[in-house]
């Protein structure tokens, strides 16, 4: 069969939703869903306050990273500046607040490229990125109290040769080097 003659996939029947966790940033939510097949199972997702990240480069070309011990993985990754959109607040307006907080850094030229979903077979939340331009340092790094990370500028070829090697493997940097990639950067 080929890919003409296949049907599309079909969407599920939810016949029951439960909230089983909750706090300000993520829910986990077991649905009991009837499968194209009719057959019966129960999915776990977990919901996220949606995310914005910039990637903020200098008039050298060079992308602004932090350096930050991420608890889950175990390890300190490379990972561009952003954070959770807060209540009230837009993902640009997020973009604008997590550069400032998280690095010092000010932009005055601000465009999206575009948004990334975090691992839609298990989580329901999307990552917008901002390409930011214009940058000037206006303030030291004010990172909330839970955070300890390093700031660094990197040429966009240290980066694709980290991507390469497979040590810097977060989602966020991965989709800013194919979107600026479409931009022919």
């Amino acid at each position: 069969m080929t890919s003409r003659e296949q049907r599309p996939p079909q969407k599920w029947d939810v016949i029951r939703e439960q909230t089983v966790y909750a706090d300000r940033w993520v829910r986990v939510v077991l649905a009991d869903v009837r499968l194209p097949n009719g057959r019966m199972y129960t999915y776990t997702t977990l919901w996220r306050v949606p995310g914005a990240a910039v990637v903020a480069l200098n008039e050298q070309g060079e992308i602004l990273l932090l350096q930050e011990y991420r608890h889950p993985l175990g390890e300190v990754i490379y990972q561009l500046p952003g954070g959770l959109v807060d209540a009230g607040e837009t993902p640009l307006s997020t973009a604008q607040r997590e550069l400032l907080e998280e690095t010092g850094y000010e932009a005055e030229e601000w465009e999206r490229l575009g948004s990334v979903q975090d691992n839609p077979g298990l989580i329901d939340g999307a990552t917008t990125l901002f390409l930011a331009r214009g940058l000037k340092r206006v303030t030291a790094p004010m990172p909330e109290w839970t955070e300890f990370h390093t700031v660094g500028w990197y040429s966009l070829d240290w980066v694709k040769e980290r991507v390469k090697s497979g040590e810097m493997t977060d989602r966020a940097v991965l989709a800013a080097l194919a979107f600026l990639c479409t931009r022919g950067m």
